[in-house]
């Protein structure tokens, strides 16, 4: 019995292949164009799916519950955010070799009580996590920029590297944190939706897909040559 919205992924992934099929197959054609003295200048048959149209009986069987307060959307809470910046900031601060003060360590949780009180939000409404992983990295290098030395820039230093690695994995584990939404359970094979009975237990979702190409290419981001994908 497989969730809806996995379903319908899969039904787009097929369509994806099946593009990838023909583009291979245009390859294959092109090889033999080009070894043919007279196909040579022609052009070479390809074929794309500007536009699918679907229609998918699925009869709904079942819908997750939210556990109390939990949003039906999913998401995270607060609590389990500050759990899991605890963690990260102890691990980043045992790599960079920097110990924060008992003075130090209450004026990051002051900042952070601060950050936290900002986000504390109706549970109907999303956090955006990027928004508090960096507020509340941001608090910590506040506290250790304003105690560094002046005649040290190499303190300064490794403390902009401790914010940017902060950052990087509280974001990661934020991430990770995030609670899934309630899930839709489905009944789409042939014989399940035939014996759903009545066509009003059918749920029919008509789709129209339409191909949005991307091609890779070659781009520089921070003094580095990446590929990425853009569209075509």
């Amino acid at each position: 019995m497989p969730y809806l919205g996995d379903y319908l992924g899969q039904l787009l992934s097929e369509i994806t292949i099946a593009r990838m099929h023909a583009d291979l197959e245009a390859v294959r054609v092109a090889e033999l164009y080009a070894s043919h003295p007279l196909l040579r200048t022609m052009p070479i048959p390809h074929f794309r799916l500007p536009d699918v149209e679907l229609e998918v009986p699925v009869v709904i069987k079942q819908m997750d519950e939210p556990r109390l307060g939990e949003s039906s959307r999913g998401g995270v809470d607060l609590k389990t955010l500050r759990k899991a910046f605890d963690t990260a900031l102890a691990v980043q601060l045992r790599n960079a070799q920097i110990k924060l003060s008992a003075e130090q360590a209450k004026h990051v949780q002051a900042l952070i009580n601060a950050a936290a009180s900002d986000e504390d939000l109706p549970h109907e409404i999303a956090v955006d996590t990027h928004r508090v992983a960096d507020r509340f990295a941001e608090a910590v290098s506040k506290v250790l920029t304003d105690a560094a030395p002046a005649d040290k820039p190499e303190r300064l230093e490794q403390i902009r590297k401790l914010s940017a690695d902060l950052k990087t994995s509280v974001r990661l584990a934020f991430v990770k944190a995030r609670v899934p939404p309630p899930r839709l359970s489905t009944l789409v094979t042939t014989q399940d939706i035939r014996e759903a009975g009545a066509g009003e237990n059918i749920t029919r979702l008509k789709l129209k897909i339409s191909e949005e190409s991307v091609e890779w290419t070659v781009v520089e981001s921070d003094g580095r040559m990446q590929g990425r994908l853009v569209p075509e």
